[in-house]
């Protein structure tokens, strides 16, 4: 069994932290020295008294002044230990102590060579029992101490033993053997009593360490729940942090104390920032003004190259005994309270170290037993400044998301378009520069109210309902579309604009964001154009007609009489005038088709009979150009959703263009069938005859955005085709040129429809 039994736990009174079995065994040994002086000197008085007559009275004195002097050193001593304990060893005293009782233990035997009658067998027996209860008196003080209790009786007894063995009496031998059994039972129990001391000193220091686990405990959550307090009721983590510091300083017996964030630089090598000091003291004047004059700037040690930086990149506690000795340290900035001792202990967030918690100047010095005990106090900490670090991260958020608000924002404010967004109710949410020019309001009067406030009738009425139908069916209906129609200015006036909705979403709910364009200016223009272009058809259509008709009749009736020449002039001025009112029909439907009221009524329609009505129209043409026309179709019921006055109108188009290069006495196929549900149409274009250039700029017009998109409009038969893109793609048909082994076919496809009965 160790004579030490150090308490894990640190508690208040260094002294019970340092309690071990050599204390309690001074201090029972000093505590009953006074009453064991005290029975001592009884003892000696009644000896004195009964051998006063018997004995010389020069040996008693002197017995009595060897006795006096060894009890008055030990007085002595008791009194210096009752008041300088502190100031010398627990083994000074019990080696002092132990000297003191074996001197007693001699005075008392040396009564045996000094107060023995020889002839007097009953004051033999007195001094025999006298020596046998001081040694039994002494043994309830001094059996705490093997080494006090059987020097004290071998010193006390074995004098009278030797002396009555050498007495050649009956009772020599007897009295002998009854002082080796008294010796032996002394032996015996001394070491029983001082086995039961340590098992119940082992039992106090178990139950004691139990005790101080808990309190220790206690303090420790006593401290972060007052720490958590103050953030939950100020929200100021360095206050919290501070107040912890403080705290955990008494707790760990440490004069100073800091706590430091750990982050990292652009090269991921790890750096410190002080957050908050402490010390043992509330206000230690020399902390704070180092702090004010040598703090690095932000509080920052980048320095990796001592402590600090081994404890960042070590990851584990540090710890130094001696700071003024210890090599890794370095040097002190000026005006830093002094340091002895130091521990520095990481704190971790999962793998990441984010924090460093420092200790000094603890006089019992620190382990890595200090960092384990530490370890509630450490995973506070953490919390603490990893919900610093999450509100650092979302100042900065806050402050990069309101400079790119305010990007944003600068950026819509700038831009033409009015940018409107609304909520899934149609509550205005945000209202841009231009839609304040556009309507008339200004944003703070219009944001929050319902979008239908810039909305004429009916549309105003039923805006809620369309919103509601959208949210509930899903459908996009006017979602990614652009239209025209008519808004609603402040003052009360309609006026055209173009509109675009699109829909995102934020947070799991919907929101609209309306792009729109004022386009009263554009629809000024567009009705003086097409006012225009309907007022110059009529002048020029009426003469045209009757020079059409003129030139016809003299070809007709005067193609016998004229001239050659004349006759040749006359081909031309036909043709001509041929194709001037084709051009003016051309212009005529394209403005007609620019119209944004040209409303197209889409039914189901079988294809086939579609085309066959188309050729029909045009059976004139396919005269004048010695063409046959053949459908080829693989199934005839086919069917597709399109406007059929306008698809048989481009059909036409496109069909005149490839009569007007089929080679005489040839045949054109039109192909009609199914490709994964869409219906294809393939009508084949005579491209032999075609001009290398024009046919590069077919090519463009229709399979790409180039750079001779226009030429081909310009082109004879150009504006045609363009007429026919154009209402094939507002039936959400699509047209292409397609290319097989030098033949160019015209492509015509749409979705395949289902004929209502």
């Amino acid at each position: 069994m160790s004579d030490k039994l150090f308490l894990q736990q640190p508690v208040d009174d260094e002294s019970i932290s340092q309690f071990t079995l050599a204390d309690e065994q001074m201090r029972s040994l000093y505590h009953s020295l006074p009453v064991s002086l005290l029975s001592s000197i009884i003892i000696a008085l009644i000896l004195s008294i009964s051998h006063w007559k018997v004995i010389g009275q020069a040996e008693i004195i002197l017995w009595n002044l060897l006795l006096g002097g060894t009890l008055l050193a030990r007085l002595i001593l008791w009194i210096f230990w009752h008041n300088v304990q502190q100031l010398y060893s627990t083994l000074f005293w019990l080696t002092c102590f132990r000297i003191g009782v074996w001197l007693t233990g001699a005075a008392w035997g040396s009564a045996a060579l000094l107060l023995f009658a020889p002839d007097d067998t009953i004051y033999q027996a007195l001094l025999a029992f006298s020596l046998a209860g001081v040694v039994s008196g002494s043994m309830t003080s001094l059996t705490v101490d093997k080494y006090s209790s059987l020097g004290f009786v071998i010193l006390a007894i074995t004098p009278l033993s030797v002396i009555i063995f050498l007495e050649d009496g009956p009772t020599a031998i007897a009295m002998t053997s009854m002082t080796l059994l008294f010796i032996f039972f002394v032996i015996a129990s001394a070491t029983r009593v001082r086995h039961n001391m340590e098992d119940q000193l082992n039992n106090n220091f178990r139950l004691l360490q139990l005790t101080n686990t808990l309190n220790y405990k206690q303090k420790m959550e006593k401290i972060i729940n007052h720490a958590q307090s103050i953030y939950i009721g100020e929200g100021n983590i360095k206050s919290a942090l501070s107040t912890l510091l403080h705290e955990t300083l008494p707790l760990c017996h440490s004069e100073l104390g800091f706590i430091g964030q750990v982050k990292k630089d652009a090269d991921r090598n790890p750096f410190m920032c002080a957050l908050v000091f402490g010390s043992h003291k509330r206000d230690d004047r020399q902390l704070e003004i180092f702090r004010a004059t040598n703090m690095p700037e932000n509080g920052e040690y980048r320095n990796l190259d001592n402590l600090f930086g081994m404890i960042m990149r070590s990851e584990k506690p540090i710890i130094s005994p001696n700071l003024a000795r210890d090599m890794r340290a370095g040097t002190l900035p000026p005006g830093h309270p002094a340091i002895s001792s130091f521990i520095g202990i990481p704190i971790f967030s999962g793998k990441d170290q984010i924090a460093i918690l420092g200790l000094s100047n603890s006089p019992v010095g620190y382990t890595n037993q200090t960092a384990e005990d530490l370890e509630p106090i450490l995973k506070s900490i953490a919390q603490f400044v990893q919900t610093m670090h999450h509100e650092q991260q979302h100042e900065q958020d806050k402050a990069a998301l309101e400079a790119s608000t305010q990007h944003t924002q600068t950026i819509l404010n700038d831009i033409a378009d009015g940018i409107i967004t609304i909520s899934k109710e149609g509550i205005i949410q945000s209202f841009n520069h231009a839609a304040e020019t556009i309507f008339g309001y200004r944003a703070k009067q219009i944001v929050g109210k319902n979008v239908s406030e810039l909305m004429p009738e009916p549309h105003k009425s039923h805006h809620d309902d369309y919103l509601k139908a959208h949210i509930k069916t899903g459908k996009k209906n006017i979602l990614g579309i652009g239209r025209e129609v008519n808004g609603l200015r402040r003052n009360g006036k309609e006026f055209p604009m173009d509109l675009m909705v699109s829909r995102v979403f934020q947070n799991g709910e919907p929101i609209f964001i309306g792009i729109v364009r004022d386009i009263t200016e554009k629809r000024r223009i567009d009705d003086l154009r097409s006012q225009f272009i309907s007022a110059a058809s009529k002048e020029i259509l009426g003469p045209l007609n009757i020079i059409s008709e003129v030139v016809g009749l003299l070809h007709h009736s005067e193609q016998k009489t004229l001239p050659e020449p004349f006759k040749n002039a006359l081909n031309i001025a036909q043709a001509n005038s041929m194709k001037l009112q084709k051009l003016m029909a051309d212009l005529l439907e394209m403005q007609s088709l620019s119209q944004t009221n040209s409303a197209y009524q889409l039914e189901a329609h079988a294809i086939t009979p579609l085309i066959e009505q188309a050729l029909q129209r045009n059976a004139t043409f396919s005269d004048i150009y010695q063409c046959q026309i053949q459908i080829q179709a693989t199934v005839n019921s086919l069917t597709v959703q399109v406007d059929k006055v306008r698809f048989i109108q481009a059909f036409t188009q496109l069909l005149q263009y490839a009569l007007k290069f089929s080679v005489p006495n040839s045949t054109l196929d039109i192909h009609v069938n199914e490709e994964r549900s869409r219906v294809k149409i393939t009508m084949d274009i005579a491209t032999a005859k075609m001009p290398t250039e024009r046919r590069r700029n077919l090519q463009f017009h229709f399979n790409e955005v180039g750079e001779n998109w226009g030429e081909c409009q310009y082109e004879e038969g150009g504006l045609g085709l363009t007429i026919a893109k154009e209402i094939i793609e507002k039936m959400h048909g699509k047209i292409t040129i397609e290319s097989k082994t030098g033949q160019d076919n015209f492509v015509l496809e749409f979705q395949q429809a289902i004929k209502s009965p």
